[in-house]
């Protein structure tokens, strides 16, 4: 029985042999290629596979990226968030400054020795590749050798004496437009993050500490942070440029937030990307901007004439803030602004000098050299220039002269979160007094060290 069914297996196995097609080489070619691109796909997709995996342990973002970012952004290169879910950060910042020779101490003690602290919390949501939000909050305590000291342009921008309490400096949302050719936001914003940026002197966590060296005096900033919106258009095919329009409300206080705002205009051009420069040695900003603090401002006046009744004037200004890579190793800065001379300055932002004009510029180097990347050395000098007609004014306890402004650091990266920086300020003619006037020193020295943290 087996054998039979042995045969009649091997006779239908020969008579379907039989019957079947031939087979043709150009099939078994075909077949051949086939499996040759499913080699290559599988091996584009396991490296694929590898770099995603690589992304997802490397995802964290720092609190010194983030704020790189806010410097530097434009569409298509902004804040490196997760696709999905939340993602917090933080930072803290520790400054310790003392001074021999203080020109306005609380105590009337010239030696003064103080210290501060402050926090940055961010906490983002990122909304695939169209919209990004953000909350940041910025407690802080102590304002270092500030409160000791008459001048232009102080010394510790770092400063945030919340008394430790916690508030929320800024809340707001970015869509994203055209390919992220275009960002629109809106919300709680920060002003100095759409104006007068630089890359190395935009910092006060690890760059300059100095307000001078962080944003130019010579802007009447709106009243602390505040309710405004900001667009930025950088169009694919020009690569090169970017133009940026914010519009804040001056006063912050939420009411009638469309009457007498600030506004503010900047077009930042990038060199390398125009001339095809390598862009990881030759790298560089140049902005140009314009802005108009339209709160009602009284006219400054002779001392003892009459006071005037116009007191309905706009201040308007103008400046340019410029960073320029020089190899992988230098950089340098420069900036310069303008407001009016004519106008009291009416903002209580801290940030805000009575001054006509203020220029600084200096260099950094990063310690590839001595085997320490990480490590920074920079210094940077500049001045702040009190208009005419402020001298003229009699305001007490100032001078006519400029303000001067010497600062150098080493920040050294001891490790990836911690990072410890030596700080050394010299102040000529603080409040542009030139000589002995009211028992004010000639030359202020401010030496200080920074400890920063990040989570």
């Amino acid at each position: 029985m087996l054998k039979n069914v042995i045969r009649i297996a091997t006779v239908l196995t020969m008579t379907l042999c039989l019957l079947a097609p031939p087979v043709r080489a150009d099939e078994i070619s075909d077949l051949r290629e086939e499996l040759s691109a499913l080699k290559v796909r599988i091996a584009e997709l396991e490296k694929k596979l590898e770099t995603q995996s690589c992304t997802l342990t490397t995802q964290g973002t720092t609190v010194k990226e983030i704020k790189e970012s806010l410097i530097q952004y434009a569409p298509g290169e902004g804040l490196k968030v997760p696709t999905h879910g939340i993602e917090i950060t933080a930072g803290a910042t520790c400054v310790l400054q003392g001074t021999p020779r203080a020109n306005n101490p609380a105590d009337e003690k010239a030696s003064r020795c103080d210290a501060a602290w402050s926090a940055d919390i961010f906490i983002q949501k990122a909304f695939d590749d169209w919209g990004l939000a953000l909350m940041h909050l910025e407690p802080g305590q102590g304002q270092g050798a500030e409160n000791d000291l008459s001048v232009y342009s102080n010394v510790n921008r770092d400063q945030n004496d919340t008394n430790a309490n916690v508030p929320i400096t800024e809340i707001w949302y970015e869509q994203y437009l055209f390919d992220k050719q275009i960002a629109l936001t809106a919300g709680k914003l920060d002003p100095a993050n759409y104006i007068d940026q630089n890359e190395y002197a935009h910092d006060e966590t690890t760059q300059f500490i100095g307000r001078i060296f962080r944003q130019n005096p010579a802007i009447e900033w709106p009243d602390d942070n505040t309710l405004g919106g900001r667009i930025i258009i950088a169009p694919n095919m020009l690569p090169y440029l970017s133009l940026e329009a914010t519009y804040f409300d001056a006063d912050n206080d939420w009411e009638d937030v469309f009457n007498k705002p600030f506004v503010s205009a900047q077009i930042n051009f990038k060199p390398s990307k125009l001339f095809n420069i390598d862009p990881e040695q030759w790298d560089g900003n140049y902005r140009f901007y314009w802005w108009l603090n339209d709160r009602d401002h009284p006219k400054l006046v002779v001392a003892g004439a009459d006071p005037t009744s116009d007191t309905k004037e706009k201040n308007i200004g103008y400046g340019l803030s410029c960073d320029q890579m020089i190899t992988d190793t230098f950089g340098a800065f420069a900036r310069f602004g303008w407001q009016r001379p004519s106008i009291e300055i009416v903002s209580t932002n801290l940030n805000t000098a009575q001054c006509e004009a203020s220029w600084s510029g200096g260099l950094q180097m990063i310690g590839k050299h001595w085997k320490r990347e990480d490590d920074v050395i920079a210094f940077g000098v500049g001045q702040v220039f009190p208009s005419k007609k402020y001298k003229e004014a009699g305001v007490a306890n100032t001078g006519g002269a400029a303000e001067g402004h010497f600062e150098t650091y080493y920040k050294c990266q001891l490790f990836k979160w911690l990072a410890i920086t030596p700080d050394f300020q010299w102040i000529w003619n603080p409040h542009g007094v030139n000589h002995d006037y009211l028992g004010d020193p000639k030359t202020i020295f401010v030496y200080g060290i920074r400890g920063q943290l990040d989570f």
